[in-house]
This record gives C-alpha cells, sequence and structure tokens, in this order.
C-alpha cells in the first residue's frame, strides 16, 4: 500500500486572482450604479425647480390674464358712459406735404371720417375736422365725449399736432361734455 503524502499547508497556492477580478467588477457596478442614482436625483431636483418656475409663470399669466379680462370688462362698462374720439394724423415719409388725418369712434374698426392735409386745402380740411368732432359730441351731448391724438408720435408732424391739438381746446372750450386726454 502506498502511503498517502500530505501536503504541508505552506504547500498550498490558493490563486485569488480571479476573485480580485470579480471583487473589482462588483466594485465598479456599485459605483456606477450610484453615480448613476445620483445623476438621476440631480436631473429630478432640476425637474422638480423647472416646474416650479412654471408653476410660478403660469400662476404670473393667470394673473395678468385676470387682470386683463377685469380691464376689458371696465373699459366696456365704461363705453357704454363715455364716448372717446381717437384722432390719428400721419404723413408720407416719401412726401412730407402728403398728409393725412383719420377719426375713429369708440369701437370702430375703420375711421368715420378721413382727411387730406396738402396744399391750399390744410385750413379747410383742419374745419372739416372741427365739424365732424363738434357733431359727434353734439350728437352724444348727454355723454361725456373725450378727445385724443397720436401726440408724440414719430408719424405726426409737429404742425399738424398743434393745428388738432387747437381744434381739441377750442372744442373743449366750446362744449361742456368735451374732455381730452
Amino acid at each position: 500500500m502506498k502511503k498517502k503524502r500530505h501536503r504541508a499547508k505552506s504547500d498550498i497556492l490558493i490563486d485569488l486572482t480571479s476573485l480580485l477580478d470579480v471583487i473589482f467588477i462588483v466594485l465598479l457596478v456599485v459605483i456606477g450604479r450610484q453615480m448613476t442614482l445620483a445623476e438621476k436625483q440631480q436631473e429630478q431636483v432640476e425637474a422638480n425647480g423647472t416646474v416650479e418656475e412654471a408653476m410660478a409663470m403660469a400662476q404670473d399669466a393667470q394673473a395678468k390674464y385676470e387682470l386683463y379680462m377685469d380691464q376689458i370688462d371696465t373699459a366696456e362698462q365704461i363705453g357704454q358712459y363715455v364716448c372717446v374720439i381717437s384722432v390719428y394724423a400721419y404723413y408720407n415719409e416719401a412726401d412730407l406735404t402728403e398728409r393725412h388725418v383719420q377719426i375713429y369712434r369708440k369701437g370702430d374698426a375703420e375711421p368715420f371720417a378721413k382727411f387730406d392735409l396738402k396744399g391750399e386745402n390744410i385750413q379747410k380740411s383742419l374745419n372739416e375736422i372741427k365739424t365732424a368732432v363738434k357733431e359727434y359730441a353734439e350728437k352724444n351731448d348727454d355723454l361725456p365725449v373725450i378727445l385724443t391724438l397720436n401726440e408724440k408720435d414719430e408719424k405726426i408732424l409737429y404742425r399738424d399736432e398743434k393745428a388738432i391739438k387747437e381744434i381739441f381746446e377750442e372744442l373743449k372750450n366750446e362744449l361742456p361734455n368735451v374732455y381730452l386726454k
């Protein structure tokens, strides 16, 4: 019979290389997972901030919308008690002698009167403007009539602005229901 030979403990070689490889792979997977979770958490925090910002903007827009609707309602209610005439004067940029005046009434999309201020007919046209505005104010003598002009606008010449303001002042002095903006 053969004798079994016992190896000494010092003769046993344990190769840990593959075990270390597995541990490092597992460690890399865990670290990668933690980094991914941290990135997702950061994205979630940013998304929450964006949502909060969007909600604040939506609330602000809602408040502005409600204010706008209140203003429209108020304007419609005031419109029942006030007449507004807007005079819009402008000139042709190619020919400064060609100037135009349009008169709008409250609620009209199109002007109810148009005048050309050109050549020798300027004074006649200014008198017609005064007559048109005066007739409208006299028809609505039970309501205040507010006169507006596109003053300090680049499209109106100073001399036209001055002449129309003089007409407004005359009408304000002649008629008790005429007011200037």
